[in-house]
């Protein structure tokens, strides 16, 4: 993996590679902006209602803006993700 800078850019399919060119948020940034814990994304994910993570070398999930906004829409337009109060 090339050390570019603080954004990363996509390779081949799930693996990312560092490049300057746009804003990558962890899986812990991600959850903090959906207001959800990291285990609930990571249930989300292996379950299918949103798409896999892009990840590098060591597995860590990756998400760009993009993800963000397409998870955001999920959300929206999707009953499964309603809270509902104890």
């Amino acid at each position: 993996m090339q050390l570019l800078g603080s954004g990363m850019k996509e390779v081949e399919d799930n693996m990312l590679t560092f490049d300057e060119e746009r804003r990558i948020y962890k899986i812990g940034e991600l959850a903090k902006e959906l207001d959800r814990s990291t285990l609930t994304i990571k249930k989300w994910e292996e379950s299918g209602l949103i798409p896999k993570a892009k990840r590098d070398s060591r597995g860590w999930r990756y998400y760009t803006e993009g993800d963000i906004g397409r998870i955001k829409e999920i959300i929206r337009s999707n009953k499964y993700f309603v809270r509902t109060s104890a």
